[in-house]
């Protein structure tokens, strides 16, 4: 990498500078036991950062299909070296979607965890239009693909002479494609410096943060970048379990983690005192809205600082700072910071129609992270994003200090007898019910309602009934007596989550569709 020796550090870089800074320090861990120190992680990602740049032109294109953990990590860095622009690809969407992302981003390389081997074997690549080289991080003993061992074998031990622009694409970051085909956002260098800087994921080279957010998602982005800049240590959970996240945070005394408010409450459901939590500084929520109770018990049992936060793969939004994170404030997601704005506008409406204090509009975003891009769909850009403004979907209010609350996604808003009724407030009350494990809200098409309000209830004591947590409503100052369910439905099954964890409504009502 050349320069003029007054640009910042590239982000392929970065490793470069903590290795000689900090050689010994644990740069990154996972939960499978495998742990590299900032030499260590240095040396690997430089080996595969020659092997790439052996086989791309600058600016080629390597996808990735894999879990979370050291190795993936260790060959992202070593792509980022290679000035490859990268991508990963939702793991638990379908064969028809992971295709999809492939072709569309038409990568030259695509590397893979041994994990998913199998599925691209049997269930993706014959099916593609694309024809990238596949690199599985393991054992390659399929019909396609070649091993990372043989890869970097394969190569001779030369450092890559590549130049990155900040204001180049760095990395395509995929939405879900739960509405439609998967959109890629693409993101600068600057942009994943600019999120990584955000205060709810700064650490310094003394702390220790724990991630499980999956790689497609930009929460990850945020985490591996900070540790980077910082030099300081990640852990990162290869499989979600409450358990394996409390002995891992005793294992590497973590002091910094960051999870939805599902996962939280399956930890809360776990016997936390049988592990030592005390190395936890500040833990944050995000996602969704954080129940009372939840909030409390995440204070008395595993960390008194806790933060608040809302974000998309489009855009930082905001904070609520410990110290802010009050009971009268549960439901907020607090205030913008970095240069960021944030309005709340009639729905659909232009960025100067705002709605007053109080009243529930469209929450629209401008800032300075947002993508300079939709991969190879720029129409896309001009749709959800106005003069700069973002139009996130969501719908919520600020109060008169000017902290943003959100009610729910417009999608989510269910219509009953012609009165809007938003799930999140309701699903509030029903997970701080006592014998409720987890509940999500749906409306379900009725003759009488239109869409008839619907709890979805999976129990944690099996003698709740209906009538207890219609009790539970009605005593709620959380929601209007109209509000409520007009239906309880109690279910065996786990209740669907997205790639992040957050409540699958959707696939809650369609699952339901298919158990009727």
């Amino acid at each position: 990498m050349t320069g003029d020796g007054t640009r910042q550090p590239s982000l392929g870089e970065l490793s470069t500078i903590q290795a000689e800074n900090h050689p010994g320090g644990l740069a990154f861990a996972d939960d499978t036991g495998t742990a590299l120190t900032w030499r260590e992680f240095e040396a690997r990602s430089t080996d595969l950062a020659a092997s790439f740049a052996d086989r791309l032109c600058h600016r080629d294109r390597v996808a990735f299909l894999c879990d979370t953990g050291v190795d993936t990590v260790t060959a992202w860095n070593g792509a980022v070296k290679a000035g490859a622009i990268t991508s990963f690809v939702h793991t638990q969407s379908s064969p028809e979607t992971v295709r999809y992302t492939i072709d569309h981003f038409d990568p030259s390389i695509l590397v893979v965890s041994e994990t998913y081997a199998a599925f691209v074997d049997e269930r993706v690549v014959d099916g593609l239009t694309a024809e990238p080289e596949i690199v599985v991080l393991g054992d390659a003993a399929r019909e396609h693909g070649r091993s990372v061992d043989d890869f970097v074998a394969a190569t001779d031990d030369v450092r890559p002479d590549t130049y990155l622009d900040e204001d180049d694409i760095g990395a395509v970051i995929w939405t879900s494609g739960t509405t439609g085909d998967p959109k890629g956002w693409c993101h600068t260098y600057r942009n994943l410096r600019m999120k990584a800087r955000d205060p709810s994921v700064i650490t310094n080279r003394s702390k220790t943060r724990m991630s499980q957010t999956m790689p497609s998602l930009g929460g990850w982005y945020k985490c591996v970048v900070a540790t980077l800049l910082a030099g300081s240590s990640l852990v990162l959970l290869t499989d979600w379990g409450p358990e394996r996240w409390l002995a891992a945070v005793e294992r590497h005394g973590v002091t910094h983690a960051s999870m939805v408010p599902t996962m939280w409450r399956e930890v809360l459901n776990t016997d936390v005192d049988a592990y030592d939590v005390d190395t936890l500084e500040t833990v944050l929520c995000l996602g969704e809205k954080v129940e009372p109770e939840t909030l409390r018990r995440i204070r008395s049992t595993v960390c008194e600082s806790v933060v608040n936060a809302y974000a998309s793969t489009e855009v930082d939004v905001s904070m609520l700072e410990n110290e802010e994170f009050t009971e009268d404030r549960l439901g907020s997601v607090g205030k913008p910071s970095g240069g960021t704005r944030v309005r709340v506008v009639e729905e659909g409406g232009a960025p100067d129609a705002t709605v007053p204090v109080g009243d529930v509009g469209e929450v629209i975003v401008h800032a300075p992270d947002r993508p300079v891009w939709a991969w190879q769909r720029s129409e896309v850009l001009d749709e959800e994003f106005t003069d700069g403004w973002w139009y996130s979907g969501d719908l919520g209010y600020k109060d008169e200090d000017g902290y943003l609350y959100l009610e729910g996604r417009k999608d989510f808003m269910i219509k009953s007898k012609g009165v809007k009724v938003f799930p999140s407030p309701i699903e509030g009350v029903l997970n701080d019910h006592p014998g409720v494990e987890e509940a999500a809200v749906v409306g379900l098409d009725d003759d009488e309602y239109g869409q008839k309000v619907t709890a979805v209830v999976r129990r944690s004591d099996p003698t709740v009934t209906a009538a207890d947590l219609d009790e539970a409503c009605l005593e709620s100052d959380e929601i209007a007596r109209f509000e409520r369910p007009r239906e309880y439905r109690f279910v065996d099954f786990e209740i669907p989550k997205t790639p992040s964890q957050k409540l699958d409504r959707q696939g809650t009502a369609e699952r339901l569709d298919h158990s009727d």
